[in-house]
C-alpha cells in the first residue's frame, strides 16, 4: 500500500462518517480501500498508516 492508497482510503472513510480512528474496524478500512480504488492494507503496518492519515484528515477540520 502506497502512501496515496492511505490516503485514498482514509478520505473515503471520512467522507462516509467515518472519523473515529480507534472505531474504524478492518473491515471498514478494506471496503473504503475498495471504494476508492485503492490497495487493501496488507497488513497492521498498513492499516496503522490508513489510520494516522484518518487522524490527520480529522484535525484539519
Amino acid at each position: 500500500m502506497t502512501a496515496y492508497d492511505a490516503y485514498l482510503t482514509a478520505r473515503t472513510l471520512a467522507d462516509h462518517g467515518r472519523r473515529d480512528s480507534d472505531a474504524v474496524t478492518h473491515a471498514d478500512i478494506d471496503a473504503a480501500a475498495d471504494l476508492a480504488g485503492a490497495r487493501r492494507p496488507a497488513g497492521s503496518d498498513d492499516r496503522h498508516t490508513v489510520r494516522t492519515a484518518l487522524d490527520a484528515i480529522g484535525e484539519g477540520r
